[in-house]
């Protein structure tokens, strides 16, 4: 079972689904698409801290790879280095290629997010394997920064939930403390991310993927990305063609 991550702490949105896969026996392999850098920021600090979180699930370090930064895929640069990417991905999953991936949503929040989608849609499609999509945030229906975390666009289809324990609910937020070099972000994501897993039987939850789904805007209105400086749809999309249509 492979996890698409686009940078080290993503793997916040998927904590019950690996879980599951070991409870299962199966293999969780976890691939991060960028190299985490964005800033200036330490990239090896922000891999050993993925790695500390993942080893306490049972996860073994030899099934964790930085692809993003041993390819040179710069953190927020993804959606222009899909080509290498992919390569990337299809090199390391060549040996036994995954029954099932576990991509980011197609939600606009991030460019990395809505670019390693893209990368995974291409795999799974040439490896003929399942694949299901998971939220981690989005800003539809919201001004300037704001943001939403665990929302799930209806767009992407029918909810499918995975039931978690109050136990599990509350490791899943301490893990998130872990993330040291990144507590900017987790002031502003772990309120709403503890919010959620109180409160909502089901907070985590994942969707059908569709490659006609990856032609239109991940949502009506300017997307997170767009609000916050990143790429503008119309350039995303120009650039990502190849990957969104047949």
């Amino acid at each position: 079972m492979l996890f698409v991550l686009a940078h080290p702490d993503d793997e916040f949105g998927v904590f019950p689904w690996i879980e599951q896969a070991l409870r299962d026996g199966r293999q969780a392999v976890c691939v991060w698409m960028t190299d985490g850098g964005w800033g200036g920021q330490d990239v090896l600090c922000r891999q050993q801290e993925s790695q500390a979180v993942l080893a306490r699930m049972g996860v073994p370090l030899g099934s964790m790879h930085f692809l993003g930064s041993v390819h040179g895929i710069a953190d927020g640069d993804l959606w222009n280095q899909l080509v290498p990417a992919l390569q990337a991905l299809r090199a390391q999953c060549a040996a036994a290629p995954p029954s099932e991936l576990v991509i980011p949503a197609w939600e606009g929040g991030h460019p990395d997010h809505d670019a390693s989608h893209l990368v995974g849609l291409a795999l799974a499609r040439e490896v003929g394997a399942a694949a299901r999509q998971y939220t981690l945030y989005q800003g539809e229906n919201l001004p300037g920064p704001m943001f939403k975390v665990l929302s799930p666009l209806a767009a992407n289809g029918p909810c499918v939930p995975v039931a978690v324990t109050i136990r599990q609910r509350l490791r899943y937020i301490l893990a998130c403390t872990r993330y040291r070099s990144q507590w900017k972000s987790f002031v502003g994501l772990l309120p709403f991310y503890a919010m959620k897993l109180c409160l909502r039987r089901h907070p985590f939850v994942l969707q059908p993927v569709r490659l006609e789904r990856t032609s239109e805007r991940p949502h009506p209105g300017p997307l997170l990305y767009e609000r916050r400086g990143g790429p503008h749809w119309d350039a995303f999309a120009a650039r990502t063609a190849e990957f969104r249509h047949p």
